[in-house]
């Protein structure tokens, strides 16, 4: 009696192949969630297309712009406080060039190498960072890039509080820039953290 091994070998092809998309499906995951920014930054780019001020237009063969068709924000104030869902006590943001201000270069940092960040600041203008700490500790950091928005006017030694990170921004139709708000306007932005 002759025994067919076709089934058998079907059914290791198949755990094979299974196993195979499993582990690819698994890493391309991985790598997708690893260069996504943040949900926070995203929200971030949201709140700057959604309520910069146009200061000029640009012009009509301009191939993209958010400010094309938007409607007339409810409120110009970005809070900051209010667009991220984790805790944090203080924001820095280190515009392209940096260094990394000596206190905030002095706390802990979970995955960021200080040395490494001021290189790349110093060596290329399109990199700006957004630091977040909690105590003594560096809880998140992203690179915003200059492209997405100027952030230099934020860049202040002593970074932000929930309460005083409320900002503006200004749009010429492609360029966002944005700026910190005097202490009146931030009444007018309440923090939900």
């Amino acid at each position: 009696m002759s025994r067919d091994i076709r089934p058998q070998i079907w059914r290791r092809g198949s755990f094979v192949l299974t196993l195979t998309f499993g582990l690819a499906g698994a890493a391309i995951w991985i790598a997708y969630d690893a260069l996504t920014a943040p949900r926070w930054m995203r929200a971030f780019a949201e709140e700057l297309a959604m309520r910069a001020t146009v200061v000029s237009t640009s012009t009509p063969t301009t191939a993209f712009s958010t400010m094309k068709g938007r409607a007339d924000p409810d409120s110009p104030y970005i809070c900051f406080g209010n667009i991220t869902d984790f805790k944090w006590d203080r924001v820095y943001f280190i515009p392209s060039g940096g260094p990394v201000p000596k206190e905030l270069a002095s706390m802990h940092w979970k995955t960021s190498d200080v040395t490494e960040i001021d290189e790349r600041l110093a060596r290329d203008d399109r990199y700006q960072l957004i630091v977040f700490t909690n105590g003594e500790q560096v809880s998140q950091v992203g690179y915003y890039f200059t492209i997405w928005g100027d952030i230099s006017a934020l860049g202040q030694t002593q970074g932000f509080d929930p309460e005083s990170a409320v900002f503006v921004a200004e749009s010429d139709g492609e360029t966002y820039t944005v700026l910190p708000v005097d202490g009146s306007a931030r009444a007018l932005c309440p923090v939900d953290q």
